[in-house]
């Protein structure tokens, strides 16, 4: 299963290609094809941008929150440096992004604790900790839902 701020819109695509696929009517007996299953999931892949962090359904550039804060009024592809997928509508987090989360949520608590690190600096650091595992948590109930 996935999570994030796009997970409602994807499952939704999803949904919709499942309810196609329910509604067809059999008739006689007739397979439907891995290619006709391929065109219907089409659309939704030519979106698709893979990150190490998170899958990003870049099919709205004006919902895009790199692009937005960028300043960028529109573009062909997202600004994945300026990805915040916590935050970004069309982002998605899966188990496979589950170790990137777990080393930054890591390397944070590692920080925190350090009594070097200004206190400034631990209040930035604090929030991006908090974010960490906040994504752990919600990867790891959908996981537990998924299983």
């Amino acid at each position: 299963m996935l999570t994030g701020p796009g997970a409602d819109a994807l499952l939704a695509a999803f949904r919709t290609v499942e309810k196609q696929l329910a509604d067809h009517d059999p008739g006689p007996a007739k397979v439907v094809t891995d290619r006709q299953i391929e065109l219907l999931l089409k659309k939704k892949a030519a979106v698709l941008h893979l990150s190490a962090a998170n899958y990003c359904w870049f099919e709205d550039p004006a919902k895009a929150l790199c692009l937005k804060l960028s300043g960028a009024r529109s573009a062909a592809a997202p600004l994945t440096g300026l990805c915040d997928s916590s935050r970004c509508p069309q982002a998605t987090h899966h188990l496979v992004h589950r170790p990137v989360w777990q080393t930054s949520a890591d390397n944070g608590a590692v920080l925190l604790a350090n009594p070097r690190v200004p206190a400034g600096e631990k209040k930035r650091l604090r929030a991006e900790h908090e974010r960490s595992v906040r994504v752990l948590e919600e990867i790891d109930e959908a996981a537990g839902k998924a299983g």
